[in-house]
């Protein structure tokens, strides 16, 4: 019995600690600030000298339209496995996250004090449609 009480306590215990934790037991989404306006900066000219070529802000806007209530994480993958069309991956990891950290904040996304990490959590943040 005495067993069984600990682990019903030690359980309780748990799920009042993610309950009481903000941000663990929730999703976050790209309009909680989960970039910085450095990020921003850096992006636009990766952007500038990489994507704009080809593609506009409008091409941006319908892209989250379609990925909207996904994980940013995956749109981050799919973008770095696919551009630059003529030489896909050849950016680096940061460079890729600050051209989303620049697209978000051009389809009027807020920034924030977070600073965007495809190995911290991007797989939790969620797309809206801007």
């Amino acid at each position: 019995m005495k067993k069984s009480g600990h682990f019903t306590a030690g359980l309780t215990m748990l799920i009042g600690l993610f309950v009481a934790q903000p941000g663990l037991s929730q999703d976050k989404t790209v309009n909680d600030g989960v970039f910085t306006e450095a990020q921003v900066s850096s992006g636009q000219a990766v952007y500038d000298s990489q994507c704009k070529t080809c593609h506009n802000m409008r091409f941006y806007r319908d892209t989250l339209r379609s990925w909207s209530n996904q994980p940013l994480l995956y749109l981050w993958e799919n973008i770095m496995g696919t551009m630059p069309a003529d030489n896909p991956g050849s950016l680096m990891f940061e460079e890729y996250t600050d051209v989303i950290a620049y697209i978000l904040s051009e389809n009027g996304f807020p920034a924030g004090d977070a600073t965007l990490d495809p190995d911290n959590g991007m797989d939790a943040i969620k797309i809206l449609a801007p």
